[in-house]
């Protein structure tokens, strides 16, 4: 029974021993060879058998050149779940990027945890780099280590001639056609501005062309009706004598020295002059009505009102129809001299009872 009990215990002893010893590290990239600028991947793995006891695993860590940290509160048959471990830098590296993973696994029935880091390192320099060797110890003084690996950095391949003479070509034609496409969108700028100053300049000629085309238009109308009222005016003038001048019987018509007065053909040019009655036209209508009145008889003056002067018309002729024609005339001078309006009969009643009224003196 005793033999039996000491077989287990040197059994149990042996299999510890060989879990310790089965506790590895490992690196590992995903490849040797590279452009400067290019990633590699390195793998950083350490295992240990789940049944090691704590004492067996290891807790210092030795690295050529890492900088490495590690923690582990307790180490149990459970694993590495509870191990926290970093590689802080990498000689030669600059370390672009990290992750980390563990997982637990059966192997030949033997159960097996592993934890693992991979960097993403990136080359500092074009060359042969060596990631050096990683170590470790355990409780028990026994040392673990890592191979080196060697990475070969190579320079960034050279475009060839052919390629490099293409590409300044294609660059030299870039430029040529960048150089014509300013050249034409100047010359379409160009041909646009002289387009605008020239429509700019007709239109300003247009404008002037019509400004002066009113102007003109106003100067010969102004003339036009200057001449009618200087026809009117010679045609006030009857003379007494036709030996006598223009100029001598305007004299005589100042001083009140002429007989008479043709008011119908003085009326007449009113009518050419004014294509339309207006009050304008009656007005002047009926002035000239009471200049023939007064160059037909001296009863009249010209400083009379017109209600005087239809008054003293209707008292020299003495008969009921003058009396008749001066109040209708009195009620259509007052329409147009004094409200401004037109009179409420037509101009060829108006015209019948002057024609009578003269007549009448």
């Amino acid at each position: 029974m005793r033999r039996l009990i000491t077989a287990i215990l040197m059994l149990l002893f042996l299999t510890g021993m060989v879990y310790a010893e089965d506790i590895t590290i490992s690196t590992s990239v995903d490849r040797n060879e590279v452009e400067f600028g290019d990633t590699i991947e390195l793998t950083v793995q350490i295992k240990k058998p789940m049944e090691s006891s704590s004492s067996s695993f290891p807790n210092s860590f030795n690295s050529s050149g890492f900088s490495f940290s590690f923690n582990s509160s307790s180490f149990s048959s459970m694993g590495l779940n509870d191990i926290d471990f970093d590689i802080e830098s990498v000689p030669g590296f600059d370390i672009a990027g990290r992750r980390q993973s563990s997982q637990s696994r059966m192997v030949n029935g033997v159960g097996e945890s592993v934890k693992s880091i991979i960097l993403s390192l990136v080359p500092q320099k074009v060359g042969t780099l060596v990631i050096p060797a990683f170590s470790m110890k355990d409780k028990d003084g026994k040392e673990h280590s890592s191979k080196p690996i060697t990475i070969n950095v190579k320079k960034v391949a050279d475009e060839p001639e052919e390629e490099q003479s293409s590409a300044a070509s294609e660059e030299e034609n870039k430029e040529d056609n960048s150089n014509v496409t300013q050249n034409t969108e100047a010359k379409k700028e160009n041909t646009l501005f002289n387009v605008y100053f020239i429509l700019g300049i007709v239109l300003v000629v247009v404008i002037i062309a019509i400004i002066a085309f009113f102007y003109f238009f106003d100067y010969l109308s102004k003339q036009h009706k200057k001449a009618s009222e200087q026809s009117v005016e010679d045609a006030v003038i009857v003379k007494a004598d036709p030996k006598v001048s223009k100029e001598e019987t305007k004299e005589l018509i100042k001083e009140e020295k002429v007989e008479r007065v043709e008011f119908a053909t003085i009326a007449a040019s009113l009518k050419v002059q004014y294509k339309e009655v207006s009050p304008e036209f009656y007005h002047k209508y009926f002035e000239l009505f009471k200049k023939a009145c007064c160059y037909r008889s001296k009863a009249f003056s010209k400083d009379m009102t017109y209600d005087e002067l239809l008054n003293k018309c209707s008292e020299l002729a003495g008969t009921n129809n003058i009396t008749q024609a001066t109040s209708r005339l009195a009620h259509d001078i007052e329409l147009v001299m004094y409200a401004g309006s037109m009179p409420n009969r037509q101009l060829v009643a108006i015209e019948t009872d002057i024609k009578e009224v003269l007549n009448s003196l």
